[in-house]
């Protein structure tokens, strides 16, 4: 249930483009940012095309990643 309920609030903030979930793919090489829905900063990660993506600290299986125009 309350699984359910964290999926229809991302729904509904959903930004553009695809979202990645931790254990998935990165399917190109560059910046990837996790809004963590608080006052809290972004997180980002740089990571390579087939590494896989983490789970963000105190997100756990709720983590979810955009890619960024960011190259670092």
């Amino acid at each position: 249930m309350a699984q359910s309920k964290v999926e229809e609030v991302i729904a509904r903030y959903k930004p553009y483009g695809q979202i990645y979930r931790p254990g998935e793919k990165a399917p190109f090489s560059g910046t990837f940012a996790c809004d963590r829905g608080t006052m809290l900063p972004p997180l980002r990660v740089q990571l390579s095309r087939h590494e896989t993506f983490p789970e963000a600290e105190g997100l756990g299986e709720h983590t979810r990643w955009r890619g960024t125009n960011i190259q670092a």
